[in-house]
């Protein structure tokens, strides 16, 4: 095993970071207490400005949803409680300037599939959304630029680190790869 930290490594630090930004700046604003987000002036409405600033400008149209049970919805809850502290755990253990250690590479594998699969979810919806619901260049720019990278590469990131994480049980057991 080379001791140097592979380049795809930053790369996944880059998007974890982003993916962790959009949660504390967008997608979890709506669960912080309103003491500290309203009026102007208290110390987190700053965020509340941002997030809104991010639905207007992207026109992004599942933060203006008013219907009780839409998948979107889940998948918030699903960030909170599973891709929020997976992503916490991965910029800790890719910030080191050691190689990711077993249970980061786990914890990649998770995140990469979990974060793929709900991004997909909202791919594929935003695929079918026709012109009523969001423009021509409103879709392109949020699948495209906001969506698709966060379905492909977390996807990648978990099949890369599924193979380093297989590669490293192979060499702990002694079993030779064919």
């Amino acid at each position: 095993m080379s001791p140097h930290k592979p380049f795809l490594d930053y790369l996944y630090l880059f998007i974890v970071v982003l993916h962790l930004t959009a949660m504390l700046g967008v997608d979890f604003v709506p669960f912080y207490p309103q003491s500290l987000c309203q009026p102007r002036g208290s110390p987190f409405h700053f965020l509340v400005a941002y997030r809104q600033w991010y639905i207007t400008t992207m026109s992004d149209p599942y933060y203006n949803l008013d219907i009780p049970g839409h998948f979107f919805e889940f998948l918030v809850y699903v960030e909170l409680v599973v891709q929020f502290p997976l992503a916490l755990y991965l910029t800790r253990a890719l910030l080191t300037k050691q190689r990711i250690s077993g249970s980061g590479e786990l914890a990649a594998v998770v995140y990469g599939a979990v974060t793929g699969l709900c991004t997909a979810i909202v791919c594929n919806d935003m695929w079918h959304l026709g012109p009523e619901v969001i423009t021509h260049e409103a879709k392109q720019t949020l699948l495209f630029g906001a969506y698709l990278p966060y379905a492909v590469i977390p996807t990648l990131m978990s099949l890369e680190m599924q193979k380093r994480l297989l590669a490293r049980l192979h060499r702990s057991s002694g079993i030779k790869q064919g």
